[in-house]
């Protein structure tokens, strides 16, 4: 029992030490501003390679998570089971990316200002 415990503790520090190292930090938009919003979803088009992006209820002023939703049903369709992209906003050296969830893939956000998410 204690061998498992001290593992999972290690497991924890690793992981602290590995994020802490990297310099990223879950993040947040200053300003939710057309502008910004503008910007956020021309890199998020290219990253799911759509000209049309539909954002997700997030506040991203609040939340650090950023979901892109299915394009609407076709003509033809009278249901779909696909699910929306979701996107990890982090801070890493006062730059703001995009982190892809499924893949891990980084998308830098220029232009975009966010800051580290307290707590």
């Amino acid at each position: 029992m204690i061998v498992r415990i001290t593992s999972v503790v290690a497991a924890c520090l690793l992981t602290s030490a590995c994020q802490t190292a990297s310099g990223r930090a879950p993040a947040h938009l200053q300003t939710a501003d057309e502008a910004t919003l503008s910007r956020v979803k021309a890199v998020l088009s290219k990253a799911v390679g759509r000209a049309q992006i539909k954002l997700g209820p997030e506040d991203l002023t609040e939340s650090s998570t950023v979901s892109v939703l299915p394009p609407p049903l076709g003509e033809h369709e009278t249901h779909s089971t696909a699910m929306p992209t979701v996107f990890d906003l982090v801070t890493n050296g006062g730059d703001c990316y995009l982190i892809a969830r499924e893949s891990g893939r980084s998308y830098r956000l220029d232009g975009v200002d966010c800051e580290a998410v307290e707590g």
